[in-house]
């Protein structure tokens, strides 16, 4: 028995409606794996700026060094070094090397206000810092503030610093200044045992 012409005309939109449905899902399937991937590497990058001052607390400066890509440059008031020994090679100079069972307990890094722009596999980062140190009667006492201006490489499928510049707000320093002025009174004792 042949189907009622309105059945054959519901059937022929469907059969033709199908394959468009499917693609729509698939592309806001698509569109949204791509915006939980950019959240997701948000949130590992935040992660990273923030254990870069943990990191630098703790006096852990190979777990430090170890955020930066292969060919990463660090920037900043002790001058520039490019890859990770390099750059745990400038902190152990200027900081001195690290004490077994270190405890920090006269200096602390806060990071605020990340702001970050994922492209693929790179990304930008902007982020504020204040460092504070221990006064006599064992108060804090903002030393520093500055920013920081980041970009990102996915290496090896994890995320990497590959540029940091270091800009010193209070006081002022440039980060990108080649004569930079020499570090603040203070600084280099505040971070010592």
């Amino acid at each position: 028995m042949p189907l009622p012409r309105h059945s054959l005309q519901l059937a022929l939109m469907l059969a033709l409606a199908w394959p468009t449905t499917a693609l729509a899902q698939n592309s806001a399937d698509t569109a949204l794996a791509k915006r939980v991937q950019v959240l997701e590497d948000r949130d590992e990058i935040r992660r990273i700026i923030i254990a870069y001052g943990e990191y630098l607390d703790a006096r852990d400066y190979a777990g430090y060094a170890g955020l930066f890509a292969k060919d990463g440059i660090w920037t900043g008031g002790f001058g520039s070094a490019t890859g990770p020994s390099a750059i745990q090679a400038m902190l152990e100079k200027n900081l001195g090397k690290p004490e077994p069972e270190f405890v920090n307990k006269s200096s602390f890094h806060q990071v605020t206000t990340e702001v970050i722009d994922v492209d693929g596999d790179k990304a930008t980062a902007r982020s504020r810092y204040m460092f504070y140190t221990t006064t006599p009667e064992n108060r804090p006492n903002a030393l520093l503030a500055g920013r920081y201006v980041d970009q990102f490489v996915r290496e090896k499928g994890a995320w990497r610093i590959k540029t940091r510049v270091s800009h010193g707000v209070v006081p002022w320093r440039d980060g990108n200044d080649p004569n930079r002025p020499p570090t603040p009174p203070g600084l280099k004792d505040a971070v010592k045992p």
